[in-house]
């Protein structure tokens, strides 16, 4: 479950558990043909506010489970698996019947995905991509993380998007956090969301099949992903208005600096600043992201890998310690109790300097 969705704190607890006084909404994910679990859940429903509202999570089609439900009381119940999409419509239903109108990160994200969906359209006709609204949709990301955090805009992506689109929003969201966080110049900002929003392009030709296959991919397979950063910088390459180093960060952002990486095989010095920027995010975004084979890593898994490939010499240690600092501070500010084994590599996001 995210920390925070929508504006809203989401907390996760058992029946033995105390329901805490400022509950909006309770979501009971039981086994209602339990006998047991029915007493237990008597007794916790007794103790919820008074104003708090309750939803029943059954299982979609089981008439039996329907029925308890109801025989219970539930006014609403919804469908599991209880998850990131169930919870952003109940939240967005509370939002409406209480007249909230304070941002979330839905209307930027959604945006985006529009965006997106039109550029990998230009790519598939062969036309020019409209750079001005991939600008305007950098600009608005931006504002969006600024104003509510990153962590919102990874739990809401994950929300609504469950696509390729996921991915590139989740990257493009964290490469925005880490300038920012970094203090680095408008120009450079918009230089590295912009090659967030464009780095996969060239996936747009890669059948599914491939691209969300489940398990290992075979060699021939690999191939065939391997071919998407030049796609990417030859379709993008050939219109004019696309920085250098923007154009050079989607061609090469699967680069290693001990050579290891495709497509060019670079190391060290050759591979540019904004690159090994986004290389990071990227490797984060894989790390974070939902797909329908594989749960997401936590934010203190995917740094310790991170870390571990920058033991490697395949990433810039100084920029994985940044991006740790970027995300912990984050995690901190929005948990009351902040994740105890973030907390635990926190010693680790020191950079070399400050760790004499």
């Amino acid at each position: 479950m995210p920390a925070s969705l929508l504006g809203f704190d989401i907390r996760t607890s058992s029946m033995a558990d105390k329901i805490p006084l400022d509950a909006d909404t309770i979501v009971l994910d039981v086994d209602l043909g339990n006998g047991e679990n029915i007493a237990k859940l008597a007794a916790f429903r007794k103790a919820a506010p008074a104003r708090c509202k309750q939803i029943f999570a059954i299982t979609k089609g089981n008439l039996q489970e329907e029925l308890q439900a109801t025989t219970l009381g539930a006014r609403k119940t919804i469908h599991r698996p209880v998850g990131d999409a169930g919870l952003a419509k109940i939240i967005e239903d509370i939002r409406e019947t209480a007249g909230i109108l304070t941002p979330t990160a839905s209307k930027a994200v959604n945006g985006a995905a529009k965006t997106l969906e039109n550029t990998f359209a230009r790519f598939t006709t062969n036309k020019p991509v409209d750079l001005g609204e991939v600008a305007a949709t950098g600009e608005e990301i931006a504002k969006t993380i600024s104003n509510i955090g990153v962590n919102e805009w990874l739990s809401t992506v994950r929300a609504y998007h469950h696509t390729t689109f996921q991915h590139i929003l989740i990257v493009t969201g964290l490469a925005c956090a880490f300038a920012t966080n970094m203090g680095m110049r408008k120009a450079d900002i918009e230089k590295l969301t912009t090659a967030g929003l464009l780095h996969d392009i060239g996936k747009v030709d890669i059948p599914a099949s491939i691209l969300d296959k489940p398990g290992k991919l075979t060699a021939e397979e690999f191939d065939v992903i391997r071919t998407h950063p030049g796609a990417g910088y030859k379709f993008l390459a050939r219109q004019d208005g696309i920085a250098e180093d923007v154009l050079d960060a989607i061609l090469h952002h699967h680069e290693f600096l001990n050579g290891s990486g495709y497509p060019d095989g670079l190391a060290g010095d050759q591979i540019r600043d904004l690159t090994r920027i986004l290389t990071i995010c990227d490797i984060m975004g894989a790390l974070l992201e939902r797909r329908t084979y594989k749960e997401p890593f936590t934010v203190a898994e995917s740094l310790a890998i991170l870390l571990q490939m920058a033991n490697d010499g395949k990433l810039e240690m100084v920029l994985v310690h940044a991006l740790g600092r970027t995300l912990e501070k984050n995690v901190n500010s929005i948990q009351q109790t902040p994740d105890e084994s973030l907390i635990a590599l926190a010693p680790l996001y020191q950079s070399p300097v400050e760790a004499r």
